[in-house]
């Protein structure tokens, strides 16, 4: 169940937080061993948290909508009482955290029950690494198959039913890649309306924490939760409409979708360009009004951002003072490459950084929303790094998520939604992106588009798929 039909089950009586939780952690217990999604699982506080949630709805009293909801926490989150690793060998031996992130106050103070923490890819990097301490998660759609990074743990315990909201952080994709790889829905916020005190950093200018669930709806519901201006962190920002579950089921007729028209969309996967092109038709069903028009330089969205988060990433780890000599080996070359930058060339970087700002933002003033593609190929299995499309050879990571960048430059939110999968049930996912600030838009107009599409995960179900 979704966690808004849980949340409708609890006040009706018919479900327990207590009996839905023991559920839960029995399915993680038993089908965990196979993906690896979970570092640790809170069992005895999640209980603890079930039975004094199942209390307070009996005698009346009702925390809001994930009042007893099983949620997981992406493992670069802190939780009092447990050891944050950043799924990297340099802190796993770190002490306990002595203070909760905000968004785990924030979800505790909403009643959530936080399962525990899941795995990710080495400080958010993004990049598979088959020496990870904690070893790769894998694809409940294929086990064998990538999840996307770096909220891999989240977006495969999602989709297999271990829970029905993880949160994650997403510096250029990191919740948006594993949901369009998995199979499911998440939010990447507006950049400063979550706060991000107690999350350990990527790139604090790019950084936010987003929602991972099986529905918009899911998703708004969470958001509700965690969003709000947080004095204590100097990146948030006031702003937003709130009481995004309320948008659900709004009227979106007439709002104008911006389709690109550049070349560099059409590269990819057959079958994922007709399953982009068919959700494009149900917008247009739906009383959207498509508006053909080419977004500035995408092509030079991934350098940009990838020059600007090493440079942001080494400044953060030298301030760190970790041990070196215990990084993967993939993060230590980022984390070179981003020390030998000079001041003069992130100059250079940072001002193209901004200048692609404008320039999106401006898209803003033709559409009322943009639509781009979540990923131009189903997950492949690990190992694969060259995915072929019409006879040429691509690297996986640019079919996989190079549309989801711009969305952390410009600072904009942005809803991935699976829109149906490939030959091999692999799935395929758009991302939907509007101006700052504006989530009740978009996740009005991802709901009218998950239930005209039939709501594709719930026909995928939770079940793990074996090669």
């Amino acid at each position: 169940m979704s966690a808004v039909e849980l949340a409708r089950h609890y006040r009706s009586g018919d479900l327990s937080p207590v009996e839905v939780t023991k559920t839960v952690l029995a399915r993680i217990e038993r089908i965990d061993p196979d993906l690896n999604a979970f570092i640790e699982v809170h069992a005895d506080s999640a209980m603890a948290t079930a039975r004094s949630a199942e209390s307070q709805l009996r005698s009346g009293t009702d925390l809001g909508p994930l009042h007893g909801i099983p949620v997981s926490i992406k493992d670069l989150i802190r939780i009092e009482g447990s050891r944050t690793t950043g799924a990297s060998r340099t802190l796993a031996d770190a002490p306990p955290d002595c203070e909760d992130a905000a968004v785990i106050e924030r979800l505790k103070r909403g009643g959530a029950v936080i399962l525990g923490k899941v795995n990710l890819r080495e400080f958010a990097l993004g990049t598979p690494d088959p020496d990870s301490p904690f070893g790769e998660v894998q694809n409940p759609r294929r086990i064998g198959c990538q999840t996307g990074g770096s909220s891999s743990g989240s977006g495969a315990a999602v989709a297999a039913g271990l829970g029905p909201i993880s949160l994650g952080t997403d510096t250029g994709g990191s919740v948006r890649y594993p949901a369009s790889l998995c199979g499911i829905v998440a939010l990447k916020p507006t950049n400063g309306l979550v706060s991000i005190r107690g999350v350990i950093p990527l790139s604090e200018q790019f950084d936010v924490v987003g929602p991972m669930a099986r529905s918009v709806a899911d998703v708004a519901a969470t958001l509700e939760v965690i969003a709000g201006p947080d004095p204590a962190d100097p990146w948030s920002r006031s702003g937003g409409e709130g009481n995004y579950p309320q948008a659900l089921g709004g009227d979106v007729r007439g709002l104008r979708v911006g389709i690109p028209t550049n070349a560099f969309y059409r590269q990819g996967q057959r079958e994922a360009l007709a399953l982009h092109a068919a959700a494009h038709d149900r917008l247009r069903d739906l009383g959207l009004v498509l508006v053909p028009l080419a977004t500035p330089r995408p092509e030079q969205v991934y350098d940009t951002w990838d020059r600007i988060m090493s440079v942001d990433m080494a400044a953060i780890h030298d301030r760190l003072g970790l041990d070196e000599t215990r990084y993967g080996k993939d993060f230590l070359n980022r984390l070179r490459s981003g020390r030998s930058v000079s001041a003069a060339d992130h100059a250079k970087t940072v001002e193209a950084g901004a200048a692609l700002k404008h320039d999106w933002l401006a898209l803003f003033h033709q559409v009322d929303l943009l639509a781009l593609p979540g990923n131009w190929a189903g997950a492949a299995p690990y190992g694969v790094e060259t995915l072929e499309v019409d006879g040429k050879p691509y690297p996986s990571r640019v079919l996989y998520a190079p549309n989801n960048r711009i969305a952390n430059i410009v600072g904009c939110p942005a809803l991935a939604i699976p829109v149906g999968a490939t030959v091999e049930r692999m799935p395929i996912g758009i991302q939907l992106l509007a101006p700052p600030f504006a989530e009740a838009r978009l996740v009005a107009v991802g709901h009218a588009l998950e239930e005209a599409l039939g709501n594709v995960v719930e026909r995928w179900g939770i079940d793990p798929v074996r090669a």
